[in-house]
């Protein structure tokens, strides 16, 4: 029987080089343990930290009455494209009515050669008004030629 409880004694009891070995594991567990452990202070700054992030967060999102005032002043796909059709209707008018440079180098000749034709006729003016002022006065001329020789005439 004393046999018997000395081999349970060894069976359940350590040795001296295992209980080292279990202090120095737990040891080395204690130790990355507290390495790795936040303190009262570090988790209060965290929340302190967490705390201004929502405040943050929470002062610039937008409230559902700001959505639901966005919403409102939005315009619908329908009024966009419905914008775009009508302004694709007056562009495609500007562009009917618009003169191409083709047709502007054109209307650019005609004025210049209209120009042209406009001084040949007030120089053409001016000659027939000289001769109309001529022969103006020599119909004076005459008239007084011929009173002249009327009166000679008569006396």
């Amino acid at each position: 029987m004393i046999e018997h409880e000395v081999s349970d004694i060894k069976t359940n009891m350590a040795t001296k080089r295992e209980l080292e070995e279990v202090r120095n594991r737990f040891t080395k567990e204690f130790e990355d343990i507290r390495t790795n452990m936040a303190t009262k202070q570090e988790l209060e700054e965290v929340k302190h930290s967490f705390t201004k992030k929502i405040e943050d967060i929470k002062a610039n999102m937008a409230t559902k009455q700001e959505l639901e005032d966005i919403k409102t002043n939005m315009a619908t796909k329908q009024e966009l494209e419905d914008v775009k059709n009508n302004l694709m209707k007056e562009l495609d008018h500007v562009k009917a009515n618009m003169v191409t440079k083709q047709e502007f180098v054109f209307l650019q000749q005609a004025v210049l050669e209209t120009n042209e034709i406009v001084k040949k006729i007030e120089q053409n003016m001016e000659k027939h008004e000289r001769i109309l002022d001529l022969l103006s006065r020599r119909s004076i001329e005459h008239k007084a030629a011929i009173s002249s020789i009327r009166l000679i005439k008569t006396t």
